[in-house]
């Protein structure tokens, strides 16, 4: 985005926002929020007295600390019913959950740059992955970040990836376009594996990326098999439902 055309007060304040969403950042006093994000404290106090008076933001006075506001429950909520796609992919992500005994998560592009959960279902099993609805991580990580790099263009993958940008990493990323799903190895988080195929939208650029997460132990190679094949049905049927479809390839595609 031209950066000419950014409100830089707008812009904090989205900032504020996205920090208290986050769940080790829910609470947080004023210092901490000039701190974390940098923002003058004259400017963080005005724009924090805004957000109160349009109940964006919630000021606990015994704690001394702001979360996000009771108003933002229906902004949710009519941004909820404007998405669509979003209960149709809570259906299969609970599926597939069902099918898979795993954790499983969908995963949408926030930023350019980071991905956050937006629908999961949890595993019933005694030990499982556990994750949190809001929480953002880098795009070029995990099964999940790996299904949108693998078709982007090759402008926008050297620019979100640039560090992980290689002939190794293309090479990986041509593979996930033939195989139609991702995996990772204890990549995002120690421990913890995951496999993950895409979901399309209308034009054809990735929309969610669906992926069962488990223990290391638990989630092996020939488990991520099985998942895959589940994960892939599952995603194609759902990018059918939505109206999608998956792209063609053109030459000189990113990893091509």
């Amino acid at each position: 985005m031209d950066e000419k055309y950014i409100i830089p007060s707008v812009d904090q304040a989205a900032k504020i926002l996205q920090l208290l969403s986050r769940v080790q950042h829910r609470h947080k006093t004023f210092g901490e929020i000039c701190d974390t994000l940098g923002i003058p404290k004259t400017t963080c106090l005005r724009l924090l007295r805004t957000l109160s008076m349009h109940g964006l933001v919630w000021y606990d006075q015994k704690r001394h600390t702001y979360s996000l506001g009771p108003a933002l429950v229906v902004l949710g909520a009519r941004a909820e019913e404007a998405l669509d796609y979003l209960q149709l992919a809570r259906d299969t992500v609970s599926r597939i959950a069902e099918e898979t005994g795993l954790t499983t998560v969908a995963a949408q592009r926030l930023r350019r740059n980071r991905l956050t959960y937006v629908a999961k279902a949890d595993s019933h099993g005694e030990v499982h992955v556990t994750v949190s609805l809001g929480q953002q991580f880098p795009i070029d990580r995990g099964s999940f970040g790996k299904c949108f790099c693998a078709y982007m263009d090759d402008d926008d993958l050297k620019d979100v990836a640039a560090a992980r940008y290689s002939p190794e990493f293309l090479d990986e990323l041509a593979d996930i376009r033939r195989k139609g799903f991702a995996v990772s190895r204890e990549e995002q988080v120690k421990g913890i594996n995951g496999v993950a195929a895409p979901v399309f939208d209308s034009g054809g650029q990735v929309l969610l990326a669906v992926a069962c997460l488990g223990i290391a132990q638990e989630l092996t190679t020939e488990r991520m098999t099985d998942c895959a094949h589940v994960l892939v049905e599952h995603t194609q049927r759902l990018t059918r439902e939505i109206g999608g479809s998956a792209p063609e390839m053109e030459p000189g595609t990113a990893g091509s």
